[in-house]
């Protein structure tokens, strides 16, 4: 596959964080910028610069010379991510309903319609990006931008996409969703954050599952 010349270092990035998320790329894989450069016709510096970037996400570790090594994503890591996603995103649902304007509901709203003509279509990838701009435009109605930021690292280094394509989870994150929704229109701060903690600890149930159920088929055991 070949990367047009534009924003080479984004699209390396994109391209490689999207395949580590996937499972494409499986933990424990090393990448080398010169096989990498050849494979995505590029030079080395987009690949070195997006390598970088993966680092600082926590998706991959470099050593002293520079080689760069997959971390694996166990069952152990997930529910530590999600367990901190709880407190962190519950939080910020709280404020953001005490603080939440009509303008900011509608936007809200909108991105929840979207959702579901995402899911009526089966488009995981629609799905996929409009479900962090939903989560994301509710944190940001919370009016704490640090809080904000930590949680955007969290989803940023973790492998969303996992929950999302398991069997018959877009349907059951798009249902929690619109609990979520009822609770922002209702005005209901702690409702709001008790559909969330639900909506979060599903997702983060099932990609633990999912992590220990390929474990064991690699594993060819228990």
């Amino acid at each position: 596959m070949l990367i047009r010349r534009e924003t080479l270092g984004s699209q390396v990035y994109d391209l490689l964080r999207d395949r580590i998320l996937r499972g494409e790329i499986a933990g424990g894989t090393r990448l080398a910028q010169a096989p990498l450069s050849e494979e995505l016709g590029t030079s080395r510096i987009p690949v070195r610069d997006a390598l970088k970037r993966l680092e600082n996400d926590g998706l991959i570790v470099g050593d002293e010379v520079g080689r760069y090594t997959v971390l694996e994503f166990t069952a152990a890591d997930a529910e530590e991510i999600y367990a901190i996603r709880n407190r962190l995103e519950c939080l910020a649902i709280e404020r953001a309903v005490q603080s939440m304007t009509a303008e900011r509901l509608a936007g809200i709203e909108a991105l929840f319609d979207d959702l579901g003509k995402a899911v009526t279509a089966r488009d995981i990838g629609a799905f996929t990006e409009l479900n962090i701009d939903f989560h994301m435009a509710i944190y940001e109605a919370s009016g704490m931008p640090r809080l904000v930021r930590l949680i955007r690292g969290l989803w940023h280094g973790v492998p969303p996409l996992t929950p999302i394509v398991l069997a018959g989870r877009i349907d059951r994150s798009q249902r929690q969703h619109g609990e979520i929704v009822d609770n922002l229109r209702k005005r209901d701060p702690a409702g709001a954050a008790r559909a969330l903690a639900e909506h979060i600890d599903t997702a983060g149930e099932e990609l633990r599952a999912s992590i220990e159920r390929q474990r064991r088929e690699l594993g060819g055991g228990t």
